[in-house]
């Protein structure tokens, strides 16, 4: 009996360890800002050679990081990688960049890096679908303004959008958090960098977007108003309201039905 339990163990052991998603740790030199940028690229298990896959970027909160993301924030995206297919890749966007190109810090350029030279460092070393329409952009927080800015920025290099609880109106908070120090003191300036003030070009994006908060967050007020814009403008959205704070739980549950959507959009465009 013992070696019949020995031998049963060696049977199992490839099939349960060897299909798991792995994680790299990769620095992508960033030209834009003369700097390499940490990422993390979390790849699905290859089933059969020659396998391509679509992929996801995720952007953190304010004050956050790619291994926070992976221990707390999401923590069921390596999961989530080998359930659905999808590599998702995790850029180090700074403690506050709120991922702009600054004109005022040279070195944060970051809707440069992620919307275009990250995106060609991973179709090139990685086994992507490098298509726009296999190609997708999430975040929450500070991450979810990232996520539909760059995405309007950079319309052809992403085909669907997805905000958690997102800053989507930075406007009231500039001094708050640092916003100030990346746009410049000049108020009339700050709209140029400010999701609500840019919803108007969803109008000709032809992007899926998906749209979430927690009705105890305290930037559901602004999420409502970008839902109310985008229906008054006809830009087809899904935008869900949940029981959350804006915490870990709730974006860990909300990332969930995010990439469920992702993958559907995915599948439709194969």
């Amino acid at each position: 009996m013992k070696h019949s339990i020995i031998m049963l163990w060696v049977l199992l052991a490839p099939v349960l360890f060897v299909k798991a998603a792995t994680v790299d740790t990769v620095a992508v030199f960033s030209t834009a800002m003369n700097k390499p940028i940490r990422t993390l690229v979390v790849s699905p298990a290859q089933k059969k050679a020659g396998q391509r896959f679509p992929t996801v970027y995720v952007l953190h909160g304010y004050s956050g990081n790619p291994d926070r993301t992976l221990k707390e924030d999401i923590p069921a995206l390596p999961e989530m990688a080998d359930q659905y297919g999808i590599i998702f890749i995790l850029p180090d966007g700074g403690y506050d960049s709120w991922y702009i190109n600054s004109p005022v810090k040279k070195n944060s350029m970051y809707e440069t890096f992620i919307g275009q030279e990250l995106v060609s460092y991973i179709d090139q070393h990685y086994p992507t679908t490098a298509s726009r329409d296999q190609r997708g952009l999430m975040g929450w927080s500070m991450g979810g303004h990232g996520a539909l800015y760059i995405g309007l920025k950079q319309s052809s290099n992403f085909g669907v959008l997805g905000s958690i609880c997102g800053a989507v109106d930075f406007t009231p908070f500039v001094m708050d958090f640092g916003i100030d120090k990346l746009v410049g003191a000049d108020s009339t300036k700050w709209k140029y960098y400010n999701v609500l003030d840019n919803a108007r070009y969803f109008v000709f994006s032809q992007q899926q977007l998906i749209i979430g908060c927690g009705t105890a967050d305290p930037f559901l007020p602004y999420n409502r108003r970008l839902h109310e814009y985008l229906d008054q403008q006809h830009v087809a959205h899904t935008y869900i309201e949940q029981e959350g704070a804006h915490d870990h739980a709730y974006w860990s549950k909300a990332a969930q039905y995010q990439v469920l959507f992702f993958n559907f959009f995915f599948k439709s465009k194969q």
